[in-house]
């Protein structure tokens, strides 16, 4: 083992070497007396002492304290002082430097002795003491995750690593001491604590972090148990799971969304089929209404009853429309609506749909209101909004539609994006509810965005709208201030039009057309065929009727003479019409068909809309629609 190297710092020099001689006693290399502190300064990389015996009373400029303090800052090394003087100042001021042993002169050799080993003894614990903690921390900074060491009862920090540091913001001071609560948002300060409590350690409760900044981190935590600083406490380990539980959510939305977008697919089939059927029964009811009016007297009795049977018909048939608008089967069918009407003939069903507690006022500021667009899609826009404002209005309330004919400057034409050759209509649906933050109006037109409860709402109400008021070449808006209440207002083009009693002249001045061509009629449902071949042979067609495609398809190969229109159901069962239409033009290529159905899918439409020789009418249809349409196709 090799010898220990001792440093003799001693200004006495009898002194020194009595001590040196002392010390080759018990085998130390005594590698240099030395009688100044300043030489010991330069020296000491040359000298590299493992132990230095340091006077405190030296020659020169520095006593021993002093060249043991200026040698604690650079390096290492155990320090034993040597002195005749044992005052309490010079005690005080040596005890700064943590001394490794203090001896009073003179001093036995056996006391000199123990000293110096208990000075080896203690700088060795203290070295590898020193060795650990530096692992210790080397480990304890390099883990990525948030590490806090925190008392049992969570009062108070004792320590943390640097990635809290960096990732929180504040700086150590600031931390320790301070209650592990200082991290935490205030909701959860109670459920801290019971965590902290909880005697399972196991387990990955997330909380809310607040950075400095004010920036909120979402953590994952785990907790362990161990000793530190001779103290049992918690070591938690904070994982940052902030972005995981934002992909979470963004999944969560999106399969709510389909989830959502499914349950509306499965409605609107059924909505479809529904009224399909419906469809199909009205078009017999609305159909023979009309041909026992042209035959009954208008003075009578039952001419009064069938016309009630008739509106009756009518007013469901629009039903179905808006069932079938919610299913999106409908094609839209714009015609000439006045606004005020349609606002008025609504204002009963809306009545009952806000129910007592909320008054409904209509305002009408112009005296008509003409737009171009399919009646029922406005119907569903004015449903929806009010709809959507009386879910803003907590108790008793108002909800005012306005209509009005608006000059819009040019500026506002250019902005928008609307066409200058129009003047336009505005109605607003103004309410007295909760209102909206400006966060919450940029995104109520985005599909399946709600403030409404699960369950509540499928934020498709408002997205509705407004793909509505695109398609009919308008734009909306919103304005609403929190507290105060909202209000929606649509902009749509304005049309002029004759007036009913012009248009009722004109009809009265027309006859139904009349034609003599041949027509194949196929329809599964027995009281529409029956019912079309009655209108069709009354106004001069030969009809050949048959219940389905397949039949239809036979008796077109049995007769010799030539089909001018096909007139099918679009839905029959073992072949379908435009199966059917197929079948027949590789017989007739020029044959022309009329589709009827109680809804009509719109890719059957993009498919067969390349066939000049196809038309659609949607059931029910009027006596006057399908004689009128009939004729316009075999003119075509």
């Amino acid at each position: 083992m090799a010898q220990k190297r001792l440093l003799i710092v001693e200004d006495e020099r009898i002194i020194a070497e009595d001590i040196k001689r002392t010390l080759l006693q018990f085998d130390y290399n005594v590698i240099e007396i030395i009688s100044y502190g300043e030489i010991v300064l330069e020296r000491f990389d040359e000298l590299n002492p493992d132990l230095i015996l340091m006077d405190i009373m030296l020659a020169g400029k520095m006593n021993g304290i002093e060249t043991a303090g200026r040698i604690k800052e650079k390096h290492n090394v155990p320090i034993i002082y040597l002195t005749a003087y044992a005052n309490e100042p010079i005690l005080e001021s040596a005890k700064v430097t943590e001394p490794f042993g203090y001896l009073i002169k003179p001093f036995e050799e056996h006391e000199l002795h123990a000293t110096i080993e208990m000075a080896f003894y203690r700088y060795k614990i203290e070295n590898n003491l020193r060795q650990s903690e530096e692992k210790y921390r080397l480990l304890f900074n390099s883990i990525a995750d948030p590490i806090f060491i925190i008392t049992e009862d969570g009062k108070k920090f004792f320590d943390c690593n640097d990635v809290v540091l960096n990732k929180y913001g504040y700086t150590k001071e600031e931390l320790i001491s301070s209650p592990a609560s200082k991290l935490y948002i205030k909701d959860e300060h109670e459920q801290l604590e019971h965590y902290l409590k909880g005697k399972n350690i196991g387990g990955s409760p997330i909380f809310t972090h607040i950075s400095k900044s004010g920036e909120k981190i979402i953590v994952e935590l785990h907790k362990s148990k161990i000793i530190f600083k001779n103290e049992h406490v918690l070591l938690i380990i904070a994982r940052d799971i902030t972005k995981r539980k934002q992909a979470e959510d963004e999944k969560r939305t999106v399969q709510e969304q389909l989830f959502q977008s499914q349950k509306m697919e499965v409605v609107g089939k059924l909505a479809g089929g529904i009224a399909h059927d419906f469809n199909n029964l009205l078009t017999a009811i609305n159909g023979y209404s009309d041909l026992a009016l042209k035959k009954i007297d208008t003075g009578s009795n039952a001419y009064n009853d069938i016309k009630v049977i008739k509106d009756c018909g009518e007013r469901a048939a629009r039903l179905t429309k808006q069932l079938l608008g919610f299913s999106r089967k409908q094609i839209a069918e714009k015609i000439n609506i006045d606004l005020n009407l349609t606002i008025t003939e609504l204002e009963k069903m809306l009545h009952r749909v806000i129910g007592n507690e909320i008054s409904l006022e209509t305002n009408f500021k112009s005296p008509s209101c003409m737009i171009y667009a399919d009646k029922s899609q406005i119907e569903q826009v004015l449903v929806n909004l009010v709809v959507n404002a009386r879910d803003a209005i907590d108790g008793h309330g108002k909800i005012i539609i306005s209509t009005t004919e608006e000059l819009l400057t040019e500026e506002f034409i250019k902005q928008n994006d609307l066409d200058t050759s129009y003047k336009y209509i505005m109605i607003s649906v103004t309410d007295t509810g909760v209102g909206m933050s400006e966060e919450i109006q940029e995104k109520i037109f985005e599909p399946f965005f709600t403030t409404k409860e699960i369950d509540k709402g499928t934020g498709l109400g408002l997205s509705t709208v407004f793909g509505i008021v695109k398609q009919n070449n308008g734009i909306i808006f919103v304005e609403s201030v929190e507290g105060k209440g909202s209000e929606f207002k649509i902009y749509l083009p304005q049309i002029t039009v004759e007036t009913k009693e012009e248009e009722a002249e004109k009809n009265e001045l027309e006859d139904l057309p009349t034609g003599n061509e041949t027509i194949l009629l196929v329809d599964d449902e027995e009281s529409i065929r029956d019912f079309l071949s009655e209108i069709l042979e009354e106004q001069g067609y030969k009809v050949i009727k048959e219940p389905n495609g397949k039949k239809g398809l036979r008796k077109f190969k049995e007769i010799s003479e030539k089909i001018n229109l096909l007139i099918s159901d679009i839905t029959m069962p073992e072949m379908s019409g435009p199966e059917l239409a197929n079948e027949l033009r590789k017989l007739q290529p020029d044959i022309k068909a009329l589709f009827i159905s109680g809804y009509i899918n719109k890719n059957l439409i993009q498919e067969q809309s390349s066939n000049s020789n196809v038309s659609f009418l949607q059931k029910p249809f009027t006596y006057d629609s399908i004689i009128s349409k009939v004729r316009e196709i075999l003119d075509s």
